[in-house]
């Protein structure tokens, strides 16, 4: 998600621009299929037995039964392989049969004749096969003997039309394309698949995958018949005060001294950050954070990174209690400054640490997509949040928006992208059935969505002391109330996929 104009442009990290990955002749032949034959069976057991997994097995009844069971264990962990699927760059004309390889991932290994499709959507980043498995879809395919897909969306990862990604390229960037991509390939892949023809469809989808699923649930009802849609974001808007009232009510819920302390903290490194002898005293004391080499850094950029890990989305549920201890102790003779320094420390490597990618374009499409539809600009103007700033964030970011893709990209233009999303696709006030939309009460972006039920058929689960797309991947350590908020989520999709 997009935070402010400075850290886009660090994010994006314009360099040569490289061609996507598309697949050999030999499989342009075949709208859906593999880039390359399944691994034999073979492989997977001399695999396993060298690394004597299946040696440490239960004990087994009889041999036919640990004969199954070892092929249980290769099929759902053996490596799955990128898929291509033909699609069409432009939905809307129907004279342009232009078309460029979507990715995508399938996880076959519980699918049974009749079984729903379980759709996972690809959001702004490159997919990854292992996160296949991680999401609410691969356990339902589990009771629901589902087929789970994982598909890339345009412009990301592997999927980009072009190489180039100049504005008059990416005008095919936009959710309206997105969404056909999708009714498409699901059009497509139950037509061509064997036991899928009459099969219920399930999206899903966490953070802007997860607008996306409520979105194709509402404008394709006859494609979908349900949506599970955790931290999604319905409503564009530029000037996103609200991220931060809630991510400082994490700290200010605990105590107020904690949250005294991030203002006092940040007011003291801006005034050390106006003068040459303060910006090397504070350079010299976050030398060693997680978020970059602070040499290089101007003023801003450092302000910005100081915003971006006290208010970061994807805390956990004794973040705020574990953040205070350090904020707000007054057991040993520290400034506001020094506890805000140990605690960047302390925190930034994990929040500082995904920034690295094989796609740097990735940046520059959601760049492209903040610019021309959502908005999204985290911003100071609330007075309910801790950091005193006269900057103006959404001047900022338009001015990046027009940096990276010329005049026309302006505020105008921001404002009617994100009215005419708003206008065709309902903000929070669309009218759906047989949605789910899953938030926590730690992340910033429930704001934004469907966070209070208004229609039985739409149903709302909000959880406490959870944050960002929590309800999405489960984790050994998760708060209970996380965990029978997803068994509840669990029992509502099989009640509309069987």
């Amino acid at each position: 998600m997009k935070y402010s104009g400075f850290l886009t442009n660090l994010l994006i990290l314009i360099v040569t621009l490289k061609a996507a990955t598309i697949p050999n002749e030999d499989n342009r032949e075949n709208k859906i299929g593999s880039e390359e034959e399944v691994l034999e069976e073979d492989h997977w057991i001399e695999e396993d037995i060298n690394n004597n997994t299946l040696n440490q097995a239960a004990t087994i009844p009889n041999e036919d039964s640990r004969e199954n069971e070892i092929e249980g264990v290769w099929e759902e962990y053996k490596e799955l392989e990128e898929q291509w699927f033909e699609q069409y760059i432009n939905h809307l004309d129907v004279l342009d049969n232009s078309t460029f390889y979507q990715r995508y991932f399938e996880e076959n290994t519980y699918f049974k004749p009749g079984g729903p499709l379980l759709l996972e959507i690809g959001g702004e980043g490159a997919i990854t096969a292992d996160s296949v498995r991680d999401g609410p879809s691969y356990k339902l395919a589990k009771k629901l003997h589902g087929k789970v897909v994982l598909l890339e969306h345009r412009y990301y990862g592997k999927s980009s039309p072009f190489e180039n990604f100049t504005s008059e390229y990416m005008y095919y960037l936009n959710v309206e394309q997105a969404l056909e991509d999708l009714a498409y390939f699901i059009q497509t892949i139950k037509r061509t698949t064997p036991g899928l023809e009459h099969s219920k469809v399930g999206v899903f989808g966490c953070s802007y995958p997860g607008s996306l699923a409520t979105w194709f649930r509402y404008k394709f009802p006859h494609l979908a018949d349900a949506a599970w849609a955790s931290s999604a974001p319905l409503r564009a808007v530029a000037d996103f005060q609200e991220y931060l009232e809630v991510a400082s009510a994490v700290y200010a819920n605990v105590s107020s001294l904690c949250v005294d302390t991030i203002r006092k903290g940040y007011d003291e490194t801006k005034k050390l950050l106006s003068t040459p002898e303060g910006k090397e005293k504070v350079r010299t004391k976050l030398e060693n954070w997680g978020c970059g080499n602070i040499t290089d850094m101007e003023p801003n950029d450092i302000l910005g990174y100081i915003r971006y890990v006290v208010a970061d989305h994807n805390v956990p549920p004794n973040h705020g209690i574990e953040s205070c201890r350090i904020l707000a102790n007054e057991t040993v003779r520290t400034s506001p400054l020094e506890r805000l320094v140990e605690f960047l420390l302390h925190q930034s490597v994990s929040v500082c640490s995904g920034y690295e990618t094989d796609f740097p374009n990735d940046g520059l499409a959601w760049n492209y997509q903040t610019c021309t539809e959502f908005g999204y600009t985290v911003t100071t103007t609330s007075s309910k949040q801790p950091f005193n700033d006269s900057r103006k964030g959404v001047e900022e970011d338009v001015e990046t928006c027009i940096e990276n893709f010329g005049e026309k990209f302006n505020m105008e233009a921001l404002q009617r992208g994100i009215e005419r999303i708003n206008r065709v696709y309902g903000s929070v006030n669309l009218k759906v059935t047989k949605v789910l939309s899953v938030h926590g009460e730690l992340d910033p972006w429930y704001k934004l969505g469907l966070y209070e039920q208004n229609n039985e058929e739409a149903p709302v689960i909000f959880i406490p002391g959870t944050s960002h797309c929590a309800a999405h991947i489960e984790s050994e350590d998760e708060p209970i109330a996380l965990t029978k908020a997803r068994n509840k989520a669990e029992k509502i999709m099989m009640k509309w996929l069987q």
